[in-house]
């Protein structure tokens, strides 16, 4: 199994922010990741779990204990005509790729997602009018509390948009199976291809970012990006966090960010669309590290399932 010690955290996720980490551990198989488990819980150790690292915004503090990445469990494996197994490593854009060849349906909207499975069936991602829990067949996680690996079925998970039940700090993802539909591959590809350009044209994809910052509020008939827009965000910034000029619903790194640069332009953005429409935003970035108070708020203050999840490191 690879270890880095004290190694930068930013160089692991999609929008380049992230302090020092004291030891990141690479498992590649589901044993390997459960006997490191073992050793952290029984040495009373920090832990934290990172996937694919979008969608996350990791503190710029140190990063105690150990960090657990989940990529190298990027197996795939056809199990039956319509069936995949899935390691919670596997990138999104190539499990959608791999289907495609097998002319399976289903997995298109994966296609540019700069994410993981297991990070997909967490959050539920969904993009272009689908979702993860529409073709999931059953999660394998490891229950922590419990200690044991379970497998669970969509009836022992509640999904809503972008959110489950599953909690990462007491069930890990070690792999997913998914039910599909048959179709050919060229449709297939006709539809990645078409969701591919869709983001390019309205996605700042090539600047550094953690994806969709806001979660599209219910309580308005309107996105969180044209509600962003209608404030006049755009082009906000505190230090090198930055309001993309393409979507106003990502926030970019111009190159040397920090995590308490990009609270502060969130909370910015949470105040004045409060101020404007009376709905608080709530983050679909996820914190990982130990943030301070006045960072934390912008995730316990519109969120109160989030608990003390601004301090993402377990002592077990």
């Amino acid at each position: 199994m690879k270890t880095l010690e004290k190694t930068e955290l930013a160089n692991l996720t999609t929008m380049k922010v992230g302090g020092t980490a004291d030891r990141i551990c690479f498992p590649t198989t589901t044993d390997e990741l459960v006997d490191l488990m073992d050793k952290v819980i029984s040495k009373n150790e920090p832990w934290s779990l990172l996937g694919g690292g979008s969608n996350i915004l990791v503190s710029s503090h140190d990063i105690p204990g150990t960090v657990i990445c989940t990529t190298g469990l990027n197996w795939i494996e056809q199990l039956g005509p319509d069936l995949l197994l899935a390691g919670a490593g596997v990138k999104l854009p190539r499990l959608s790729a791999y289907a495609a060849k097998l002319s399976l349906s289903g997995m298109e909207f994966y296609e540019g997602i700069p994410g993981t499975v297991g990070g997909a069936v967490v959050m539920n991602a969904g993009a272009h009018g689908s979702n993860t829990s529409q073709i999931l067949e059953t999660v394998t996680v490891l229950n922590i509390e419990k200690w044991k690996i379970e497998v669970l079925t969509p009836k022992d998970i509640q999904f809503g948009y972008r959110i489950s039940t599953i909690n990462p700090t007491k069930q890990i993802v070690l792999s997913t199976k998914f039910r599909m539909l048959s179709d050919t591959e060229a449709s297939i590809r006709t539809r990645m291809k078409e969701n591919n350009t869709a983001r390019q044209k309205t996605q700042p994809i090539k600047d550094p970012s953690a994806g969709c910052t806001f979660r599209n509020p219910i309580e308005l008939n309107m996105p969180a990006g044209k509600i962003l827009d209608s404030i006049g965000a755009k082009n906000w910034h505190v230090g090198s966090a930055q309001v993309s000029q393409v979507h106003a619903n990502f926030i970019i790194n111009l190159g040397n960010a920090k995590s308490h640069d990009v609270c502060k332009l969130m909370s910015k953005l949470q105040e004045t669309t409060y101020e404007k429409y009376n709905v608080l935003l709530k983050p679909e970035i996820k914190p990982l590290g130990i943030f301070n108070k006045s960072e934390a708020i912008i995730w316990t203050n519109s969120d109160q399932t989030a608990n003390n999840s601004f301090i993402i490191t377990n002592n077990k």
